[in-house]
C-alpha cells in the first residue's frame, strides 16, 4: 500500500479560484501542473497561492520550468536555504502528542540525534534552544505537512495527521522524521517523478525553493531507498536508509571532527592498522587524528561514540601502533601521570604515545585502547570523569551525542588514556593530555 505523505489542509477547495485575486495566473500554474503529470489531488490552492506535493508554493515561473525540464534520476535533493551553523540545538514542541504520537516523536528526535550532526533536537521543555519547532496535531489527516528553512532558520511547525492513527508507532515515526527533514531543507528524493513512490504524480520542479543534488547519493530513487520519498508504505521502518544518512551527514555533519558510533559494528576511518582487537567493536581515527572523546548511553551503560579530530596533522601519524588490553588490570606506558582515577582499570598510552582507537566487547565491556607513537609529550594531563555527567574540556565540537554523557578533550589536546569500572566494563574517565 502506498500512502501519500504530505497532505495539506486549505481554506478553499482544490482547483477553486473564486476566493482570491489573479485567477488567470493561478489557472496556468494549474495547467502546467497537469501537463507536468500531476493528478488534480496533488494540486492545492491555498490563499490564493498554488501548492504541488502539498507542500511547496508553486510560482508561475516555476510551473514554466518545470514543463522545460528533463527528468533527472538523482536521489538525494535539498533545498537552496539551510540551516545555519550557529543553530545548534532545535527543540520540539509536541505538548499536545500523546500515545503513540509522543512515542514517535520521541524516536524521531532520536534518528537525528543518534548522527553526529551539527545541531541536537530535544522536546520541549528544554534549555538552549536555538530554535522552536512547532508540531501540530491535524485531526481526520493521513500524512504530514512542513516547510523549508528561511534565514537559517529550520521552518517553525509540522503537522502531522491525526488520521495516522490506524498506523503503526514506526510508520508515525516516519512520518514526523520526514516532516523534520523538510524543515532542516531536505526536498522529496523523488520531487523529479513522484510516481516512483506514489504510483502516480509528476516533477515538482524547483518551485522557486531549490532542488540541489547532495553529492554522494545514489543516482536512481526507489521505492523504500530513502525516508524522505514523496509517499509512505504501511510497513515503514522509521528509520533513515544509508542514503539518508549521507545526506545528512554532507549536509550538516561536525566541522573539523568525526563521530563515529561503534556501539554495534566496527566504525573505522582507517583499516591499515590490521584486525588489532578482534572479537572487539573498534572506533578508530584516520591517520593524522587523535581521538578526543568518547560518548555512554546512560540507560544501556553502552559505549556510543568515539570523537576524532580530523585533518592530517603530523604530530599523530598511524605507524607502529598497538593494542593496549585493560579490562583485568592496568595496563599503563607511564605512570608519571599517577594514578589519575583511583579504583578503576586504567589503560594509558605511553610518555610520548597517543590514543587513536578505543575498543568494546560485544558484550558492550571496553576491553582495548589502540596507541600509536606520535610527536606527542603527554604534558599536563588531565582526567576528565564523565560516568553520571558530561565532562568536557571544551563544546566547539557541538552536541555530537546528544542525551549521552561525553567525555572531552579541549582544543588541541588528545586522549592519553582511558579508565573503565572493573564491574561492567563501562567507560568511567579521559585522560586528556597536551601535546
Amino acid at each position: 500500500m502506498l500512502t501519500k505523505s504530505l497532505v495539506l489542509a486549505v481554506g478553499c477547495s482544490a482547483l477553486m479560484f473564486g476566493c482570491a485575486e489573479q485567477p488567470d495566473e493561478r489557472q496556468e500554474i494549474v495547467d502546467n501542473l497537469v501537463e507536468a503529470g500531476f493528478p488534480a489531488n496533488d494540486i492545492m490552492v491555498v490563499d490564493g497561492k498554488v501548492y504541488v506535493g502539498r507542500d511547496a508554493e508553486v510560482s508561475l515561473a516555476a510551473s514554466r520550468e518545470m514543463l522545460a525540464q528533463d527528468n533527472t534520476t538523482q536521489e538525494q535533493y535539498r533545498t537552496t536555504n539551510l540551516v545555519s551553523p550557529v543553530v545548534t540545538k532545535i527543540c520540539i514542541n509536541g505538548s499536545t502528542f500523546t500515545g503513540a504520537f509522543s512515542t514517535a516523536l520521541d524516536l524521531a528526535i532520536q534518528n537525528y540525534n543518534e548522527l553526529p550532526l551539527t545541531f541536537a533536537m530535544a522536546r520541549t521543555p528544554s534549555t538552549d534552544c536555538s530554535f522552536t519547532i512547532n508540531a501540530v496535531i491535524q485531526p481526520g489527516v493521513v500524512g504530514g505537512s512542513a516547510g523549508f528553512p528561511s534565514g537559517g532558520l529550520p521552518y517553525h511547525t509540522i503537522n502531522i495527521g491525526g488520521g495516522l492513527s490506524s498506523y503503526s508507532v514506526d510508520v508515525i515515526e516516519h512520518v514526523i522524521t520526514h516532516e523534520m527533514g523538510h524543515t532542516i531543507g531536505f526536498r522529496h528524493t523523488d520531487y523529479y517523478n513522484r510516481s516512483i513512490s506514489c504510483g502516480s504524480g509528476g516533477n515538482e520542479g524547483d518551485a522557486g525553493i531549490g532542488a540541489i543534488h547532495v553529492p554522494g547519493t545514489p543516482t536512481t530513487a526507489t521505492v523504500g531507498d530513502s525516508l524522505m520519498n514523496s509517499c509512505f508504505r504501511s510497513f515503514e521502518t522509521g528509520e533513515f536508509t544509508s542514503s539518508d544518512i549521507v545526506a545528512l551527514t554532507y549536509l550538516y555533519a561536525l566541522k573539523d571532527y568525526a563521530g563515529l558510533n561503534f556501539e554495534y559494528a566496527d566504525a573505522r576511518r582507517t583499516v591499515s592498522t590490521g584486525e588489532w582487537a578482534p572479537g572487539s567493536y573498534k572506533a578508530e581515527c584516520a591517520s593524522g587524528e587523535p581521538a578526543t572523546g568518547l560518548s555512554l548511553n546512560p540507560s544501556s551503560r553502552h559505549t556510543r561514540l568515539a570523537l576524532c579530530r580530523t585533518g592530517n596533522d603530523s604530530r599523530y601519524p598511524h605507524d607502529g601502533c598497538y593494542a593496549r588490553y585493560f579490562s583485568t588490570s592496568d595496563s599503563r606506558g607511564t605512570i608519571a601521570t599517577g594514578d589519575w582515577d583511583p579504583g578503576y582499570y586504567k589503560g594509558e598510552c605511553g610518555s610520548n604515545e597517543f590514543v587513536a582507537g578505543v575498543a568494546q566487547s560485544t558484550a558492550h565491556e571496553i576491553t582495548a585502547v589502540l596507541c600509536c607513537p606520535g610527536n606527542v609529550a603527554h604534558t599536563s594531563c588531565s582526567a576528565r570523569v564523565f560516568d553520571g555527567q558530561d565532562s568536557r574540556e571544551s563544546s566547539t565540537s557541538g552536541e555530537w551525542d546528544a542525551y549521552n554523557w561525553k567525555g572531552e578533550c579541549g582544543s588541541g589536546r588528545y586522549v592519553g588514556g582511558l579508565s573503565r569500572s572493573s564491574s561492567g566494563g563501562a567507560p568511567h574517565a579521559l585522560l586528556c593530555c597536551s601535546p
